[in-house]
């Protein structure tokens, strides 16, 4: 199952869309216009195994114009079948990182984002089975929601960044390209994954940049795309100018997890 939007053809500004698509969860908010929206430069793609197993997600928040997003897109796009290939293999963990650097640091690819107007934030992210791994340039954030870590303040896989992009200006031109990755097993039982735009932290002065916060909107015993849309109405209420993308999905880890000896 291959999916992708773009800002530039669907703004939804004023508006919330949440959609499921498979067992994803996606959720748009294109930023208010009474406060000066006038576009929506996010993007994102989706790629799932035919078995369900595993998730190969891509969220991009764009600044300056929708072209950096547009090209990768295209390049996720124009690769899939052997992204595919990786993701289903027992490799997929040791291949992907290498494959997807690779891709990004072609000439080829460097070429077209010099030609481009703007830059984008980049945050990719693999679900297989028990285990993510993630490669974040920028400012996306993506989560793993599940009790066991909210009891010790554990939220973020990564960190923001503001000053690392892809595109006009692009982290795979520096002499030592900078970027965030990283694996981490899946929690026993009810995990959930979260994919987002920087967009949610304008709200109420951040009020989601704790953590928490976002974490009882999604662990709440209520379903996925009511959480979603409870965010995203909370945006449009307070007239959030930036725009706000979610992708999330629910994974039941039935493995043997780890835990300190004593």
């Amino acid at each position: 199952m291959h999916y992708e939007w773009i800002g530039d053809r669907e703004p939804f500004l004023d508006e919330i869309s949440v959609n499921k698509i498979g067992n994803i969860h996606v959720g748009r908010f294109g930023g208010s216009t009474e406060n000066g929206a006038t576009k929506n430069e996010d993007a994102l793609f989706i790629l799932k195994g035919e078995d369900q197993e595993w998730t190969l997600a891509v969220i991009l928040d764009a600044h300056n114009s929708t072209e950096s997003s547009r090209i990768i897109l295209e390049l996720f796009k124009n690769n899939r079948a052997v992204l595919s290939e990786i993701c289903t293999s027992n490799r997929a963990f040791r291949d992907l990182e290498p494959y997807i650097l690779r891709l990004l640091s072609e000439e080829s690819f460097k070429a077209k984002c010099k030609a481009v107007t703007g830059e984008t934030s980049c945050l990719i992210c693999f679900q297989f089975g028990s285990y993510i791994w993630w490669l974040s340039i920028g400012d996306c954030m993506a989560f793993l929601f599940h009790p066991e870590l909210a009891k010790f303040s554990q939220f973020g896989l990564n960190q923001r960044q503001f000053y690392e992009w892809i595109g006009e200006v692009n982290t795979f031109e520096l002499s030592v390209p900078c970027y965030v990755s990283g694996r981490r097993q899946l929690r026993k039982d009810t995990n959930l994954i979260v994919l987002i735009t920087d967009g949610v932290f304008e709200y109420e002065d951040g009020y989601y940049e704790n953590h928490r916060n976002l974490y009882n909107r999604f662990f709440n015993g209520m379903k996925m795309e009511e959480n979603i849309d409870l965010i995203l109405r909370d945006l449009l209420n307070d007239h959030v100018k930036d725009s706000t993308t979610i992708i999330s999905w629910q994974v039941i880890n039935k493995q043997p997890v780890q835990y300190p000896s004593d």
